[in-house]
């Protein structure tokens, strides 16, 4: 009989302390999932801001037009198509770069050279030559409709 209840007592003890285990690794898969949900809603939280901001960015450079203040013709056109006018100084600032918004060469230049960057449009831009990528077939098509050179960027 003793022996009996020794065994009784040393099954409910291996049961009690295997069960603890099992909460505590129940517990810390639960915690592991929480902790990756965490992170992973920052993470798109983060990434929708900022697809939010580069779709403002995007938004306000369609929605302006700039022109020189002696422009007559460009605050006309600007004012027909109901669009917001930026006055911009004749031959630009000397501290800034104007580049497409594709252009990741001429991006990277102004960076290195700490120079303010005006994203135009390329039919803003001056001379017969667009910057492309060798890999960017919209671009060099775009260059070839306008009849213009390519300055391939890579």
């Amino acid at each position: 009989m003793i022996r009996q209840a020794v065994k009784l007592a040393l099954v409910l003890v291996s049961a009690v302390c295997v069960s603890e285990v099992q909460a505590d690794g129940l517990f810390d898969r639960l915690l592991d999932r929480a902790t990756d949900s965490a992170k992973s809603k920052a993470d798109n939280r983060v990434n929708q801001r900022i697809d939010q901001s580069i779709d403002k960015a995007i938004n306000t450079t369609e929605e302006t037009v700039k022109c020189v203040a002696t422009d007559q013709a460009c605050l006309r056109r600007a004012k027909d198509e109901g669009k917001n006018v930026v006055l911009v100084e004749p031959n630009g600032s000397p501290d800034t770069m104007r580049c497409v918004v594709t252009d990741t060469a001429c991006l990277k230049q102004a960076k290195q050279l700490r120079k303010k960057v005006e994203i135009v449009d390329e039919t803003e831009l001056a001379g017969d030559t667009l910057r492309c990528a060798s890999t960017d077939a919209v671009c060099l098509k775009r260059a070839q409709a306008a009849g213009k050179k390519v300055e391939i960027t890579d």
